[in-house]
């Protein structure tokens, strides 16, 4: 979905097309998980992921330990800070591997390639 073209908007709809001052912004990450971690090992990695680090900072998750999207579930924007707990306990993980977290981006509005 592209940016709605730029023209003046009442902040009713700027804060419903969640635009300026109403932008919110998320985060993805990759990483390369162990072959060898299947089965109830990777989803008790995927489990204790969900409840530390992202249930804990008040995030949601879309996706797996491979790749995901991550964004603030009230309406607000993921932080840096956000995004050094998500690469500290990935990195912290024995399992995954090669982690990559990217910078933060529009949740809303994904850079058109």
């Amino acid at each position: 979905m592209a940016i709605p073209s730029k023209r003046r908007r009442s902040a009713r709809l700027r804060k419903k097309l969640h635009l300026e001052e109403f932008q919110e912004f998320g985060f993805s990450f990759e990483a390369t998980v162990d072959a060898a971690c299947s089965g109830e090992r990777y989803d008790a990695i995927v489990d204790a992921f969900l409840e530390q680090v992202v249930e804990a900072r008040g995030l949601g998750m879309g996706g797996n330990l491979s790749g995901a999207y991550i964004q603030a579930m009230d309406r607000s924007s993921a932080s840096d800070a956000d995004r050094e707990a998500v690469q500290a306990w990935l990195e912290a993980q024995p399992e995954l591997g090669n982690v990559l977290v990217h910078p933060l981006s529009d949740a809303w509005y994904p850079p058109e390639e």
